[in-house]
């Protein structure tokens, strides 16, 4: 049985090509331009974006430069912290950086005007040709900053409420979850030919798993079409909805009855598939599951009694055990924690995180300047590291997600969202009609964007 919670009920007046119908979205809404414009002018400037994570910004002069439409914003690290400044020389507005580096200076390349890496002036080309200004009015423009579990947010009008009030309820849900020690282990960056919201859409509900995921439903990962019978064993998710973001898990371990010990019942008698699983997993979609893990698994096929009804009991034992010998500082949650924070969260608008034990998998979409039907979509791994450190990996960037080697996952994943723009762009199709028990994320987040663009109207 899936379950949400009551949506709340849209009350911005939208136009009517447009407005929201009971679980009920219009195409419009991906593939309008002027859609897109209001996005960029009116919703993501006045939100707080996910801007990139504080280990990618250790050390003094590293920037990283986020672009969201046609707005660019540099975050760096000063002596004095973490900073934000908008990507724009003060005297004809060129683009001081591009994507992400170590600087001891801004430098524009068109007159060599400099700024030091907090923002003030150090140099102004000619300055007596130029009519008399104080220094602190050329300062490049600052961006509102702050942060949490590990994350860099900006705030591009710096009229939104306080970080942690916007984000409500995650801090709360995740606390234990030690997300701001998580390093990046693989980062990646790819062009979709989907809207923004299209690639979203993918990653907030777990309902499309029999129809594109099917060899994980099964404990071999035999890849081939899913049967009618494991389409209709596969456990259901629950949506759980709050005023911006939203959060989805499966109903069997995670949903009012569920139970955190238990795992589907392939799983829960073979210690064999639970070492497929996760060797499947960390090889094709390199997250979710930290390498001691997989120690943890062959350990369990080993294990007298690993087979019976407490298996995953004691494989979640030799998970803790084995990451605490690799010197993982391994979270210490309960059970109500782990029902209250796992799965699958949006964290509105546009950043999308997976969350289990010591590690946790992000994806977020960008639109790709004001083309519609493109996307800029940034996908990181995260883990706790052991004693040896984790060494922050580098991002790469394909203008082909073809050429990624994303793994098989997301290869199913992102093949889909070409087609979904293909057939939004039908005269014969005219929106979403959502699921109302499984995929009320979408329409949730929807809701929560008409507060930002329509509200005045």
């Amino acid at each position: 049985m899936s379950q949400t919670t009551r949506p709340l009920p849209s009350t911005a007046a939208a136009p009517d090509r447009w407005r929201l119908g009971p679980a009920f979205v219009p195409k419009g809404r991906y593939i309008d331009r002027e859609f897109l414009d209001l996005e960029i002018e009116r919703l993501f400037p006045a939100t707080w974006l996910n801007a990139c994570r504080v280990d990618e910004v250790e050390q003094v002069g590293q920037y990283v430069n986020l672009e969201v439409g046609d707005e660019s914003v540099v975050v760096v690290r000063t002596d004095g912290g973490v900073r934000a400044f908008f990507n724009a020389c003060r005297h004809r507005g060129t683009r001081l950086v591009n994507g992400r580096g170590r600087i001891g200076e801004f430098r524009c390349p068109f007159h060599s005007w400099r700024w030091h890496l907090d923002g003030s002036l150090r140099y102004q080309a000619d300055a007596d040709n130029f009519d008399p200004r104080p220094p602190e009015d050329l300062c490049l423009t600052e961006c509102r900053l702050d942060t949490w579990g590990g994350w860099v947010f900006v705030n591009l009008d710096g009229a939104a409420e306080p970080l942690l009030e916007y984000l409500e309820p995650i801090p709360e849900r995740l606390a234990g979850f030690k997300l701001e020690d998580m390093r990046i282990v693989w980062n990646k960056t790819v062009v979709l030919a989907a809207n923004w919201k299209t690639a979203l859409d993918a990653f907030i509900e777990s309902w499309h798993v029999p129809g594109t995921h099917p060899q994980l439903l099964r404990p071999d990962k035999r890849d081939s079409p899913a049967t009618v019978a494991e389409c209709e064993t596969y456990g259901a998710t629950f949506n759980e909805l709050f005023r911006r973001h939203s959060r989805h898990a499966d109903v069997f371990r995670y949903g009012p009855e569920g139970d955190t010990t238990r795992l589907r019942a392939a799983y829960r008698a073979n210690p064999e598939s639970i070492r497929r699983n996760v060797e499947y997993q960390r090889r094709e979609l390199r997250a979710l599951y930290l390498p001691t893990d997989l120690e943890a698994a062959e350990e369990l096929c080993r294990t007298e009694g690993g087979d019976g009804p407490d298996g995953n009991v004691t494989y979640q034992r030799l998970r803790r055990e084995h990451a605490e010998a690799a010197g993982i500082d391994y979270p210490r949650v309960t059970d109500a924690q782990l029902k209250g924070a796992m799965y699958d969260w949006h964290l509105f608008p546009n950043t999308v995180f997976l969350i289990d034990m010591g590690c946790c998998l992000t994806y977020r979409a960008r639109p790709n300047g004001r083309d519609p039907d493109s996307c800029l979509f940034d996908v990181q791994g995260l883990e706790l590291p052991t004693r040896d450190g984790i060494e922050t990996a580098p991002p790469t960037f394909y203008e082909d997600w073809r050429d990624g080697d994303v793994g098989a996952i997301l290869t199913q994943d992102f093949s889909n969202m070409s087609e979904v723009t293909a057939g939004l762009h039908s005269r014969a199709y005219d929106g979403h009609h959502l699921n109302r028990a499984q995929e009320m994320t979408i329409w949730n987040y929807h809701r929560a964007m008409d507060e930002y663009l329509f509200a005045d109207a």
